[in-house]
């Protein structure tokens, strides 16, 4: 396992379990993610050869899916968090474009799932609140392990 795939799982766990306990996530954890990512990203940098352009432009490229989940965030008055944006930002810069993406749309439909089975079980309840870290840590999970295998 790569540092960057390890260090997006470890922090993503340990914001997840915050995340459905509380439906919120401590800034303070942010913040550490946020500096793990970047060291992770910077890391990568160094020492500097050809490949350096192109992880700079990987790594920026993989700060869209956060920044549309952050205007989404903006849109719906925080129907979907900030900080799920914001660790969407973190994962991108350290992992790029394709591998946010992929996750992304792995915890949206994780999400999609357990909507319709809470709609199902339960009934429409209307503003039911289903937290997204842990369908991202699980998108994160199997991503990793699809590649690998």
């Amino acid at each position: 396992m790569g540092v960057e795939w390890a260090i997006n799982m470890i922090m993503l766990a340990f914001c997840s379990i915050q995340d459905i306990r509380e439906k919120k996530i401590s800034l303070w954890k942010l913040k550490i993610y946020g500096l793990f990512t970047t060291a992770v990203c910077l890391w990568k940098l160094f020492p500097p050869d050809d490949h350096s352009i192109f992880l700079v432009c990987q790594s920026l490229a993989g700060l869209i899916p956060g920044v549309f989940l952050l205007l989404l965030a903006k849109i719906t008055r925080e129907a979907v968090g900030y900080g799920d944006g914001l660790i969407l930002l973190f994962i991108g810069l350290s992992l790029g474009f394709w591998e946010c993406l992929s996750i992304l749309l792995a915890g949206l439909l994780g999400v999609f799932l357990a909507a319709v089975f809470a709609v199902l079980l339960f009934g429409g309840k209307r503003g039911m609140e289903i937290p997204f870290l842990p369908f991202l840590f699980t998108g994160m999970a199997g991503g990793y392990f699809w590649m690998k295998g």
